[in-house]
C-alpha cells in the first residue's frame, strides 16, 4: 500500500510542478495568493517566480519533509511514541517492523491528501488569474482538509491495532522459537 502512494505522490508532485510550468506563460500581471473561507481570493500578487510557484514549491518541501520523517522513522525507532505513551523501540525488534511499516504508510497517505489539496489550490488560483470561477474548488479543499482529518486519524488508530497485532504475534513466534531451542537446523 505504501508503494502505491509513492507512486500516486510522485504523480501528483509531477503534475503540480509541471501543469504549473506549462501556464507560467500565459498567467496575467496579477494573480490570486489567498483565498477567504469563503472561497474566494482576498489577497492578489504580481505575477513573478516567487508567487506562482509557493504552492508547488510547499508540496516539494512536503515531499521531502515527509521522505525524511520515514527514513529517520527506521534509524530511530525511539522517537515514535504510540497513544499508550509506549514507545516503539520499547516493543521487541520483531513487532518494530509492522508498527514502523503501518506508520510510514500512513505518511504517505497524509501526504497524497496534502498534495490533492496543495494541487486544488493551484487550480483555483489559475482559474481565477484567468477569469474562471474557483470558489467551489477552494470550498471543496475546505471540506477536504476539515471532514478527511479526522476519517484519517480512524484510519491510523485501526491500522496501527492491526500492525501491532501483527507485531505481537512475530515476537511471540520469535519468542517460541528461542525458548523451544531456535534453529533445528
Amino acid at each position: 500500500m505504501k508503494r502505491f502512494f509513492d507512486w500516486v505522490n510522485a504523480v501528483l508532485l509531477l503534475c503540480m510542478v509541471g501543469a504549473a510550468s506549462l501556464v507560467w506563460p500565459d498567467l496575467p500581471d496579477r494573480i490570486p495568493v489567498h483565498f477567504g473561507i469563503d472561497g474566494l481570493p482576498d489577497g492578489w500578487a504580481e505575477r513573478s517566480l516567487t508567487s506562482w510557484f509557493a504552492v508547488p514549491g510547499m508540496a516539494v518541501a512536503l515531499t521531502l519533509l515527509m521522505g525524511a520523517l520515514r527514513a529517520l522513522l527506521r534509524r530511530h525507532p525511539r522517537w515514535v511514541n504510540l497513544p499508550d505513551r509506549t514507545r516503539v523501540s520499547d516493543l521487541p525488534a520483531e513487532a518494530q517492523g509492522p508498527v514502523l511499516e503501518m506508520i510510514s504508510g500512513f505518511l504517505a497517505l497524509v501526504q497524497t491528501e496534502l498534495l490533492v489539496i496543495f494541487g486544488l489550490i493551484q487550480l483555483a488560483s489559475y482559474r481565477t488569474a484567468m477569469g474562471g470561477e474557483s470558489q467551489g474548488i477552494m470550498i471543496l479543499v475546505l471540506l477536504l482538509a476539515v471532514l478527511t482529518s479526522p476519517f484519517l486519524l480512524v484510519v491510523f488508530f485501526l491500522r496501527l491495532q492491526g500492525a501491532l497485532e501483527r507485531g505481537r504475534k512475530l515476537a511471540r513466534r520469535a519468542q517460541a522459537g528461542v525458548a523451544g531451542g531456535g534453529d533445528r537446523g
